[in-house]
């Protein structure tokens, strides 16, 4: 912080200046030309001066106090800036770049044209803040032979259902890979190291379905294909991909 506070108190007397004069062609005589009878001063003068003195002490005192509790304020603001900076120091770079990621906000699930009676959404899960808390992400960034968890979370509310409902997974650098196992919601069983589709049977109201898939640059089951979802083309290293649920 550039500005700075200073309190400066300065002390002043008052007085009268008095004129001294030597008259020639005599003994040293000094004449004080202003001399003249003191006044005396009354008890209520006497008071308002005591008043003002203390008025102007309280000034300094509150002064000195603000100027004080603002110099505290910036070096409080200072460590904060000093203690968040040091915490992004030391996240590891994968974090780091997870931070650029867009973060899922409240609202976002609701499907449009649904009146808010179905809800879908897919997003991965990181700690930021470092609070022990994860916050979703749209994003992801991992080497190549590591891996992510996607996680897709579909609701159908109270007074809504769900038919023909399909999820389609555009993965342009990555494979998807699942173990879902068919069941009351699921059409079929979608296990496999590149799932593309996943479909649902007919949904009714109430029902709440979250579904993980494992994210991964190719297929790990050979090493010679761990960035087969790549390819060669480096400009596949950053790509836009999309999750998309579909239905009536």
């Amino acid at each position: 912080m550039k500005d700075k506070w200073k309190c400066i108190v300065g002390k002043f007397k008052n007085g009268k200046d008095k004129k001294v004069s030597l008259e020639k062609n005599e003994k040293q005589k000094v004449t004080l030309e202003d001399k003249k009878p003191k006044e005396k001063v009354t008890m209520k003068e006497r008071a308002k001066g005591l008043v003002k003195k203390i008025k102007e002490n309280r000034m300094k005192t509150i002064v000195g106090t603000v100027t004080i509790v603002l110099f505290a304020v910036v070096a409080i603001i200072a460590g904060q800036v000093v203690k968040e900076q040091n915490r992004i120091n030391a996240m590891s770079a994968e974090n780091r770049r997870a931070m650029n990621y867009e973060q899922v906000q409240e609202g976002d699930e609701v499907v449009e044209n649904t009146n808010g009676a179905v809800e879908f959404d897919a997003f991965f899960l990181r700690d930021l803040t470092g609070d022990g808390y994860a916050e979703s992400i749209r994003g992801t960034s991992k080497e190549i032979g590591k891996e992510d968890t996607l996680y897709m979370e579909l609701n159908v509310q109270t007074e809504g259902y769900l038919k023909n409902a399909k999820i389609e997974i555009n993965g342009e650098n990555f494979y998807l890979q699942t173990a879902l196992p068919k069941d009351d919601e699921l059409k079929d069983s979608y296990v496999g190291n590149n799932i593309k589709t996943i479909e649902f049977n007919d949904l009714s109201n109430g029902t709440q379905k979250l579904l993980t898939g494992i994210v991964r640059s190719g297929d790990y089951s050979y090493s010679s294909r761990k960035a087969e979802a790549i390819g060669n083309n480096i400009n596949n290293y950053s790509k836009v991909n999309s999750v998309t649920l579909t239905g009536t």
